[in-house]
């Protein structure tokens, strides 16, 4: 009797400590608008043909796949262009939607410029 009510109490305490180790892993922090920015200088450098007035993130998505993580940035972009493009004279506004895919690596997240940004 004096054995199992010691062990009694360390069955809990052991199911505690289990649970703590398996319990949900956090995901972790998503890109932020500056990666975003850096992603779109990095992709409209050459040839350069606009300058980025602001970019806005409206939504992200964050997917686990086999273990690894690819988060979706959608944003909003105004840029001015800053050479004729077709009709348009230069100093033309446009403004547009879009998405940058980001995967999780070992040492950040990969954007499609294929530049690892760090997590925050």
């Amino acid at each position: 009797m004096k054995r199992l009510i010691p062990s009694l109490l360390l069955l809990p305490a052991f199911g505690l400590f289990a649970w703590q180790l398996t319990a949900c892993k956090k995901a972790p922090t998503p890109p932020t608008v500056e990666d975003a920015i850096a992603v779109w200088r990095d992709t409209h450098a050459h040839p350069h043909l606009s300058d980025l007035i602001s970019l806005k993130k409206t939504n992200g998505q964050m997917q686990e796949s086999n273990g690894s993580y690819v988060y979706i940035l959608y944003y909003q972009a105004v840029e001015k262009s800053v050479v004729r493009l077709g009709n348009s004279p230069p100093g033309t506004v446009d403004e547009y939607q879009g998405n940058y895919p980001f995967q999780l690596t070992e040492k950040g997240w990969m954007g499609p410029d294929n530049h690892v940004y760090p997590l925050h």
